[in-house]
Formats: structure tokens, C-alpha cells, sequence
């Protein structure tokens, strides 16, 4: 135990917690009362979420937070976009630590509690955490995020098959009168549809109101093709794959994997035609003109 300040000492314990501790971890590691709080108060130590403490040093992640509320309330569950951050789904961050708990407890710093049902096989372990699984994550958040958050998070969970529709209609089934079914049954709708955001559903749209036919929405190409691929929209008889765009459903860590996946459809034989939100917005008659013309290209007279 330090007799002096050191900016670097917190109690061993914050190894195996992501840098994470309370004021009873440090007292039982030797420090009393008025050196916790000293270092506090200079800001040697610094609140993370509830009555955890980190050292100032400590980069601030998500991990921490999750243990932050793991030590503050040991049976609540992570939850919502903290849980979400935690699988790796691309949410926002808005400064909360959610948590579900088993009865109503007032908010503590970041610290944020909700009072929703939870069955035990919807949770799973991140270390000593409970933390809700990826699917009833993903659910949660398409129930609770802001429209344009939530048709971001579709736009990604939809093209990777980790919903369906008829989940969320069983969800709603299950939960009548629940403050998200709203929101679950507009995702339901696009998925469906097989348009998983906005622009996807703008694509179709110019389509129809074109008069084009002929095509299929949220294709599996890999029985056509042999390439793991799912085509926002697919014309089998031109072979043409035409696709949107955009961070929400591709995200920057696919950029690779997505220009790997056009090579093997090229070279299987398929056309590929990108489009963004700015082609299908500002240049539409010029999308579907495009489209007109590789149609007429691709497939044989009177066919």
C-alpha cells in the first residue's frame, strides 16, 4: 500500500476489473477513509458509472462500464446499448450505463436502471458481468433507439440474418401493449420486404415507379452463385446484382470483406451496380436509366 499519492496505484483487485473499483475495494486493500477520499478529490480517481472509480489515467470503454455497474448493482443486467457496444453492434454511445433491474432503483451518476422483464435464458456472462444476449439485445434496441438509430442498427442486423420478422412478431405477441411494439412492427415491415433501411426502401421504390420488374429484394446468392452473398436486389435472369451503399448496413470493418464478395460475383458471372443515398436522392431518373440499360444489355432480345 502506498503511503504517499501515487497516481498509478489503485487496488490489485482493478486488474481483473477492467480497472474498475469501489471505495470498499480500496479499503480493503490497506488505504483508509480519508486517503480514498483525498484521491478522489484531487482526481487521482475518477467516477466511471455508480460506485465504481477508475484511475484517472484509465481509458474509458465499455468494458469498464459494464463492470462499473457490476459492482454498484450486482444483480442487474447490462442492458440496451451498453450491452449492445458490448457485441459489437454499431450504436450510439449516449453517455448511460443501462442496466435492467428486479425492482426500481434511482439513477446513480451515469448509472441508469430499467424495470423490464427478463427471462434468465435471454442473459449471458462478459466475465463476472450478466449482460443480456445479442439477440435480446438487438431486440431491445430496435424497441428503444431513436427511429434513425434504429433503422441504422436494421440496416446491419438485417443483411447478417440475426432477425426476423416473425421473431419480432412474437415478441410483440408476447408483450401487448409494450411501449416499443410500434417501432418492432415497422422493422418487421421492412424486413419483410426485404428493404432494411431508408434507402433500400427508395431503391425499390424507384423500381416500382419505373415499371421495372423482374427482381427480387434481399437475395441469397449463394445458391445462384456459389458466393456468400445477399444482394439487395437481384435480377436472376440478367444476372444482375444492384446494391445501396452505405455505413448503416455495410460498416467501415466491411469495406474489404464487401469488395471481395463483388470479385466473386463478378467472377461468377454477375453485373454489379452501386449506388449511395446521393445517387438514389439527387439522380434517380439517372439511377433508373442505368439499370434500363444493362437490362437491355445483359438479357437477350424478347426475353
Amino acid at each position: 500500500m502506498p503511503r504517499l499519492i501515487d497516481r498509478d496505484w489503485v487496488p490489485p483487485v482493478a486488474r481483473h476489473q477492467c480497472g474498475v473499483f469501489t471505495r470498499r475495494q480500496a479499503r480493503t486493500a490497506g488505504l483508509i477513509v480519508d486517503q480514498v477520499r483525498h484521491r478522489v478529490e484531487r482526481g487521482v480517481w475518477v467516477p466511471v458509472a455508480g460506485a465504481g472509480l477508475a484511475a484517472s489515467a484509465t481509458p474509458r470503454s465499455v468494458a469498464a462500464d459494464a463492470y462499473a455497474a457490476w459492482l454498484t448493482w450486482p444483480d442487474a443486467v447490462v442492458t440496451l446499448t451498453t450491452a449492445a457496444r458490448l457485441h459489437g453492434m454499431p450504436v450510439p454511445d449516449d453517455g448511460a450505463v443501462h442496466v435492467l433491474v428486479p425492482a426500481p432503483r434511482r439513477a446513480r451518476g451515469r448509472l441508469r436502471s430499467h424495470e423490464h422483464r427478463w427471462h434468465p435464458s435471454e442473459v449471458t456472462s462478459f466475465a463476472d458481468v450478466q449482460v443480456t444476449r445479442p439477440d435480446r439485445t438487438l431486440l431491445d434496441c430496435l424497441a428503444q433507439l431513436p427511429p434513425r438509430d434504429g433503422d441504422r442498427l436494421l440496416a446491419w442486423a438485417g443483411p447478417r440474418r440475426l432477425v426476423t420478422a416473425d421473431v419480432l412478431d412474437a415478441w410483440r405477441a408476447g408483450h401487448p401493449g409494450h411501449r416499443g411494439n410500434v417501432r418492432l412492427a415497422r422493422a418487421a415491415d421492412r424486413l419483410r420486404r426485404g428493404a432494411y433501411s431508408p434507402a433500400e426502401d427508395l431503391l425499390h421504390d424507384l423500381l416500382r415507379g419505373a415499371g421495372i420488374t423482374g427482381w427480387v429484394a434481399d437475395a441469397d446468392l449463394r445458391p445462384l452463385t456459389g458466393v456468400a452473398a445477399v444482394a439487395d436486389v437481384w435480377f436472376a435472369a440478367a444476372r444482375l446484382v444492384v446494391e445501396v451503399d452505405g455505413r448503416a448496413a455495410h460498416g467501415p470493418d466491411r469495406f474489404q470483406q464487401d469488395r471481395t464478395r463483388q470479385n466473386g460475383l463478378v467472377g461468377a458471372g454477375c453485373t454489379v451496380l452501386r449506388y449511395t443515398w446521393q445517387d438514389l436522392t439527387l439522380r434517380g431518373a439517372a439511377v433508373v436509366g442505368e439499370i434500363r440499360r444493362t437490362l437491355a444489355r445483359l438479357l437477350p432480345a424478347g426475353r
